[in-house]
């Protein structure tokens, strides 16, 4: 059976990946200990910013497969640490395509909505030329960059806003956020005027390992194919578990100062990925009734 490895594998995504590759793939981890919970898979610890601890683990596991999902992704501590940032964003990436490359090995490496400046009035596609507008997404395109400049071979796989249910208590995502809040009976508020695609983890993780085992290349769209305002989607969660729409506060961005820019309009065309593997991405009211379903069948 071929070796996965998947770097940063106790996050939301890389949780996913670690129980959907089992029987497809001999599974294998990494997560920095310095940011990552408990979990309770047995995972390397690895950081992804040292030559030598990717080399050490890429000796270790001998993976055929890669798949990196780690990366710094609070946007505003981006903004107040930039060489941070760009020592796991950008730096990180390189080191694990490097070790890739020589030993021939299959990379597929998670990047973001966040590398385009949100002004299209449609949506992103792939040739679609970058233009980050923060720390968070400048470091971001030069991960994806050196990815494909040192492996051209590689895939880079473009989500947006991630969401589902998290394997690590007090890990939140924008849904549990705001899950939280309504449950609360507190007031959220929202952004009226950015525009989103959410992406439910469950179908980005059974897209990357669909991705890693075809012949492809290159940047790939895979976020969720809505393009929905803020309020919108916290209306749609309240519907979905049966709470309070009415706490649904929708405000200008401009209302709230924040240390990094946010892209208004950040939608991804999906079109390109759908055609590949002939099946729709999950929509965000569809990930929502996953969603609502796995919370009962826990219970």
């Amino acid at each position: 059976m071929r070796r996965l490895l998947v770097i940063g594998a106790s996050g939301l995504l890389g949780s996913k990946l670690m129980v959907q590759a089992q029987g497809r793939y001999e599974v294998f981890g990494s997560y920095n200990p310095d940011v990552d919970g408990k979990t309770s898979w047995r995972l390397e610890s690895m950081d992804i910013g040292s030559k030598e601890d990717v080399e050490r683990l890429f000796e270790k596991v001998k993976p055929d497969v890669v798949i990196l999902t780690a990366a710094m992704t609070n946007v505003d501590v981006c903004e107040k640490e930039p060489l941070l940032a760009n020592r796991i964003n950008a730096t990180g990436p390189e080191l694990v395509a490097r070790p890739c490359k020589k030993l021939g090995m299959r990379l597929v490496h998670v990047s973001t909505d966040y590398v385009f400046d949100g002004t299209k009035t449609r949506k992103y596609k792939e040739d679609d030329v970058p233009r980050p507008i923060s720390v968070y997404g400048s470091t971001k395109l030069a991960g994806e960059r050196a990815v494909l400049s040192t492996l051209p071979d590689a895939v880079v796989a473009r989500p947006a806003v991630l969401y589902g249910w998290s394997p690590i208590e007090g890990k939140d995502n924008f849904v549990i956020w705001v899950l939280k809040k309504f449950r609360a009976k507190e007031k959220v508020s929202l952004f009226e005027d950015q525009r989103i695609s959410p992406t439910f983890a469950d179908d980005l993780a059974r897209t990357l390992l669909d991705l890693a085992d075809r012949d492809v290349s290159g940047i790939w769209h895979v976020s969720g194919p809505d393009c929905l305002d803020r309020p919108t989607c916290g209306r749609m969660i309240a519907r979905r578990f049966a709470l309070d729409e009415g706490l649904v506060v929708p405000v200008p961005s401009s209302s709230v100062s924040l240390p990094a820019k946010r892209p208004k309009h950040c939608c991804l065309d999906v079109s390109k990925v759908e055609k590949l593997l002939n099946r729709k991405m999950v929509s965000f009211e569809e990930g929502l009734e996953v969603m609502k379903q796995q919370e009962a069948s826990r219970r």
